[in-house]
């Protein structure tokens, strides 16, 4: 089985194996984010809860893109915050003002993106629910 690093080199020629072991690569990185993630697991059922009361409500197709648009970004900021946090703890193991800054400005990425997951949910949800 072949690195990333020995993919990488093999240049633009495309290869199925190296297009199943990128997937592969990004299911771990899933897997990880759910295991070592506290809060990338209240995503989770967060995101199982919308998805019910969405069958439940019986959504719109637009509203269902909308759901899963919000719920989408969610879990991309969140991808994103643990990855710098992965790459700021290994790069400076010790306490830094400017990592420091750095972690906090992502971690402000997933409040934006979930509190945009809010303002979906109620314009999506609430008169449903009203009726």
């Amino acid at each position: 089985m072949r690195t990333k690093t020995e993919r990488r080199r093999r240049g633009s020629k495309f290869s199925l194996l190296d297009r199943f072991s990128s997937l592969r690569d990004a299911l771990n990185g899933l897997g990880i984010l759910i295991v070592e993630q506290h809060n990338a697991r209240i995503h989770l059922f967060a995101a199982i809860c919308v998805v019910a009361l969405g069958l439940l409500t019986g959504l719109s197709g637009l509203e269902w893109i909308l759901v899963f648009a919000a719920i989408a970004l969610v879990w991309l900021a969140e991808a994103f915050n643990s990855a710098l946090e992965y790459v700021c703890d290994a790069a400076v193991p010790e306490t830094h003002e400017l990592v420091g800054k750095a972690k906090d400005v992502a971690a402000a990425g997933v409040l934006i993106s979930a509190g945009f997951a809010v303002v979906v949910g109620v314009w999506v949800f609430v008169p449903g629910l009203l009726r």
